[in-house]
């Protein structure tokens, strides 16, 4: 091993400067990404808060989930549709 060669600095000024770019440089499709995770994540909450709550529920609050659920699939769907194109 070669004692005069150094690794670089991770806290050398010219590194963080290229890690601020790389954060602060985000591209369409990290955000669209960002949105499906969210969208996939409310669609399973509300599916699991219909399965395990379904029977305790009035008819008023079971159809606000069921048509929250439906629009989570569809904006699932129009999502995919958005990272495919």
């Amino acid at each position: 091993m070669d004692a005069g060669i150094k690794p670089p600095n991770p806290f050398s000024p010219a590194t963080l400067t290229i890690a601020m770019s790389d954060m602060t440089n985000l591209h369409r499709s990290v955000i669209i990404d960002l949105i499906m995770v969210q969208v996939i994540a409310m669609a399973i909450g509300t599916f699991l808060l219909i399965v395990t709550n379904g029977y305790k529920m009035t008819s008023t609050e079971l159809v606000w989930s069921m048509a929250i659920l439906f629009l989570a699939f569809t904006m699932t769907g129009v999502v995919y549709r958005r990272l495919s194109g």
